[in-house]
């Protein structure tokens, strides 16, 4: 057993691509010797007849024959980890050295915690005086508490979750890892100082709109609220139409949630598994 795995999905068909990968994989091990910790590194490569090389001799390459499917890809992952902790990593991120120094001392110090994430100063949404203030941060809230580009778990965390939600090819995908946190009733926390550039923050690239008749079952609150930047994405449409047949309709599952949350503060928490049923 090692102390990490960091388990990265790629589709390496460029040089670019393998040089932001690349940057990853090197990032991120300067900071594991800095922490002094143990590693491997699992990359989930979609590009089946990539030729790039990675000099790296901790790596392994698996190359699924399926399309990509995010959930499904780091299953795969997971499931030849030999670790005791999971880093579920896209590959566009940048690792400060120090991050997971930073991490360790507040998961060394509340072994209550079993999920973590880090902090990107160019795309986290939690008041800078929060982060100015403390070490770490307990919640669940998407871009706040919890980042889906880059999830610290204790292996354990899968004892519960079993593996992924595999309906979730993409979008959607993070918000249905903060619902199964809560319904198991695992503590999940942003670490303030344990930073972590992701390069698609910086990116002023803007996404073209596309052309297409919504899906009949699109739900009626983001046409009323304007949710322009799901409106105009087909598949996000579909990915929130899965995430609501799952764990109810938006009143619902409110209600559910802030029962969960009181549950929780009680020291109840063990009991969500019921109020968070899910299909």
């Amino acid at each position: 057993m090692v102390d990490l795995s960091l388990i990265v999905l790629s589709k390496t068909n460029s040089d670019a691509v393998f040089n932001m990968t690349n940057t990853c994989f090197k990032t991120f091990i300067e900071s594991a010797e800095k922490a002094n910790k143990s590693y491997e590194i699992i990359l989930v490569e979609s590009e089946l007849n990539s030729t790039y090389n990675f000099e790296i001799p901790q790596l392994k390459t698996i190359k699924p024959e399926s399309v990509f499917n995010f959930h499904k890809f780091l299953n795969i992952g997971i499931k030849v980890s030999k670790a005791h902790n999971y880093i579920l990593s896209n590959n566009d991120l940048v690792f400060d050295e120090n991050w997971l120094v930073e991490l360790f001392k507040v998961a060394d110090a509340h072994p209550e915690i079993d999920s973590f994430s880090p902090y990107d100063k160019f795309s986290n949404k939690l008041p800078k005086t929060i982060i100015e203030a403390k070490d770490y941060v307990c919640g669940y809230e998407i871009q706040k508490h919890l980042t889906g580009w880059c999830i610290f778990t204790r292996s354990k965390v899968f004892s519960k979750l079993k593996s992924l939600d595999e309906r979730f090819g993409f979008y959607y995908a993070d918000f249905d890892y903060a619902m199964d946190l809560q319904k198991y009733n695992i503590k999940q926390a942003l670490v303030t100082k344990s930073e972590v550039l992701h390069l698609e923050s910086m990116s002023t690239e803007k996404v073209e709109k596309q052309d297409f008749e919504l899906p009949k079952r699109t739900p009626k609150y983001i046409i009323e609220q304007n949710w322009t930047w799901v409106l105009e994405n087909k598949n996000m449409i579909e990915g929130l139409i899965i995430f609501h047949d799952k764990w109810g309709e938006r009143k619902i599952l409110k209600l559910k949630l802030y029962i969960a949350q009181r549950l929780q503060s009680l020291g109840l928490g063990m009991l969500n598994r019921f109020i968070l049923t899910n299909k």
